[in-house]
């Protein structure tokens, strides 16, 4: 809980007495400690905006790199056709030492098995292979399509689960229905920025990655800003600028802890289920990663209010006023 601050104090005694910066190692002990005491309605918030988008991209995703999946096929029968050749050289050579009628007999198979399974390979793939340019052109719809789909679905989740945040700090008990409920009276204005932002991000990615990231660190508060500021399109994108420049060392760290569970979701997701399954793996990768959200989305409320506390005077006090204002 944030230390209540005092009404009575001028504004420079009030930035005197407030609480010093909280580290992100304060931010995300205390993300854990209410996504443990409320782990239900979060994931359910989540789960809400998370799942449909993750339905929806795996199909997506499995139609588009399915010739991808083809093209690696294709890539596989070269270690095919070595060890065909490998077992035709050591066929011929024993035919050469004269060997005796078994060795003869069991390499013969062994010949046999590998022609076998190479000409299987070539029939399965064969004019399903397209050309370089094709499969760049997957790629990239892909990596848009991805992009996208997070891109979208994250900040609507994040805008859901700040109000159900600023509710716990303020003691409340709403539930994940109400959570959302209440961000439907500021989601014209939210999707009014995320939308546009989620197109920026899609294209920076394709654009080797880097512009991709830039543009979304700089956005990474827009869900908090449309909620609680009540800004949308443009002047939201502008103050989330605003605000991230101005902590850009804390949000950095976030974003990387972000970034880092959601690499490890999607590697446990490959591990799991083989790459051709690209359904299953884009699923289960997504799901995973729905299961370690909650804590950086949390980390990134918290970090919004620490921020407005000290830089606005952002007070308790303007918090519940806030949220009686969403229930209106």
């Amino acid at each position: 809980m944030a230390d209540e601050a005092n009404p009575s104090a001028p504004d420079n005694s009030a930035r005197e007495t407030s609480p010093t910066e909280k580290g992100l190692a304060d931010l995300l002990i205390e993300s854990f400690r209410l996504y443990r005491a409320h782990a239900r309605p979060i994931l359910l918030i989540c789960a809400l905006a998370f799942v449909p988008a993750s339905l929806a991209k795996s199909c997506a995703m499995s139609a588009i790199l399915a010739p991808r999946v083809a093209a690696a096929s294709a890539s596989g029968m070269v270690d095919l056709a070595r060890a065909a050749e490998a077992s035709r050289q050591t066929l011929a050579e024993a035919y050469a030492r004269n060997a005796d009628a078994d060795t003869i007999a069991r390499l013969t198979a062994e010949n046999q098995r590998r022609l076998t399974q190479m000409s299987e390979e070539v029939a399965r793939v064969a004019g399903n292979v397209p050309g370089r340019f094709t499969l760049w052109v997957l790629g990239v719809l892909a990596t848009l399509l991805s992009a996208l789909a997070f891109a979208i679905a994250v900040p609507l989740a994040s805008g859901a689960l700040t109000i159900a945040v600023a509710d716990r700090l303020g003691g409340g008990k709403a539930g994940w229905m109400e959570s959302w409920m209440l961000l439907l009276g500021r989601l014209r204005k939210l999707l009014a920025a995320v939308i546009p932002a989620a197109g920026l991000i899609a294209i920076g990615l394709v654009l080797w990655v880097i512009p991709g990231l830039a543009v979304a660190f700089f956005f990474a508060l827009v869900a908090q800003v449309a909620v609680i500021e009540d800004l949308g399109g443009a002047a939201a994108l502008r103050r989330s600028v605003q605000l991230v420049g101005a902590d850009w060392l804390r949000m950095a760290l976030l974003l990387a802890v972000l970034g880092a569970l959601t690499w490890a979701a999607r590697l446990l997701a490959d591990l799991v289920v083989p790459d051709a399954h690209i359904f299953m793996t884009e699923l289960l990768g997504d799901l995973l990663t729905l299961a370690v959200l909650p804590l950086p989305l949390i980390a990134g409320a918290l970090l919004y209010f620490d921020l407005r506390k000290r830089r606005d005077g952002f007070d308790d006090e303007a918090l519940r006023a806030t949220l009686e204002k969403l229930r209106a």
